[in-house]
This record gives C-alpha cells, sequence and structure tokens, in this order.
C-alpha cells in the first residue's frame, strides 16, 4: 500500500478526534476546546492531555494547565464569565487557590522546552477551588464582554507553595468553561 498525503490526513485526523475532550460545547457552555500541561520548569507543554493540572510543591517541576476556549460569532454582545467546577470525585489540596492568566497565543502542539513556553500574558484574577463551583476573589475578572468569532488562551497557575487541583478533563461538568450569560 502506498503512503500518500490522503492517508496522512486521514491518520492525522483520526488522532485529533480522539484527543479531543467528550465533553461538547451548548449555547450557554463553552468547553475548552484543548486542555494541555505546561512544566514550568523546563517550558513543555504537554498538548491536549486528558487530564488539568495545577500543581506547585516547591520541591518537583511546577505544573500549570493550558486552556483554549473558541468563542463563536454568536456570542456578539453578550456577557461570558469564567466558571470552574470539581465535584467529589476530583482532588485539590493546599491552598486550592489558582491564578488566570490570559496567554498570547493558545498552546497548539507538545513541546520538550523553550522557546514555546506558556505565553503567559495578563492576569485575570485569582478563584478558589472547593466541590462545586471555585469562588472568584481578588479581582477576578468576571463577566465579561464575550470576544465573540475569536479563540484565546488561558493559563490556570498555582497560587502559594503548595497547590494541587487535578480534574478528568472528561467527566461530565468539570473543569474550567466559559458560561454565556
Amino acid at each position: 500500500m502506498k503512503f500518500t498525503a490522503a492517508i496522512a490526513a486521514a491518520i492525522l485526523g483520526a488522532a485529533t478526534t480522539l484527543a479531543v475532550p467528550l465533553q461538547q460545547s451548548t449555547s450557554n457552555t463553552l468547553v475548552p476546546t484543548v486542555i494541555s500541561k505546561y512544566n514550568v520548569w523546563t517550558g513543555a507543554i504537554f498538548f491536549n492531555t486528558g487530564l488539568g493540572r495545577i500543581y506547585k510543591d516547591g520541591r518537583n517541576p511546577e505544573e500549570t494547565t493550558l486552556v483554549t476556549f473558541k468563542f463563536p460569532d454568536t456570542l456578539k454582545g453578550k456577557q461570558c464569565k469564567f466558571v470552574f467546577t470539581l465535584d467529589a470525585n476530583q482532588h485539590f489540596s493546599g491552598s486550592a487557590k489558582f491564578d488566570i492568566y490570559t496567554s498570547l497565543a493558545p498552546a497548539t502542539a507538545s513541546s520538550s522546552t523553550w522557546p514555546s513556553g506558556n505565553l503567559r500574558d495578563q492576569y485575570l484574577g485569582r478563584f478558589q477551588a472547593l466541590v462545586g463551583d471555585a469562588t472568584p476573589i481578588d479581582h477576578a475578572n468576571n463577566p465579561f464582554p464575550c470576544p465573540a468569532g475569536q479563540t484565546l488562551g488561558a493559563e490556570l497557575v498555582g497560587v502559594f507553595d503548595n497547590d494541587e487541583i487535578f480534574w478528568d478533563v472528561n467527566a461530565p461538568g468539570i473543569g474550567p468553561k466559559i458560561v454565556v450569560l
């Protein structure tokens, strides 16, 4: 069998399809199209993982989570709100506080080191993770005008020296999302 561009596209398409989280956006809730883990110490990106993790202990490599949201054109003129939900099956420990930053560009592939990095940009606020919806604290920028027609990246970062928040991106209703108000 001859290996063609069509076969390569089919293989890549199947691999991409398998990596997409099972949760799907609705007209009122946007889930990330991609969730990736980022190693703060090395700059490595683990693209489109099945688990979200925010981790910091001061002894091991810190991890943050990179999320990508696609905002459809239909959201023009509407307000959006960031929400982060955990249930009793997910894990959090330490302060369980996390900050949100915009990214200059969303993650698009895995990398083993710099320079791709996390491309952290503007601070949007702090949240306290708990069972249910995380509580916004310290300038959490909610709600905000929906950036209709745009694809935006963000980074979820642990706050203190002892933080871990761990979730299954395919658990229904769990993790980060944008709610359209």
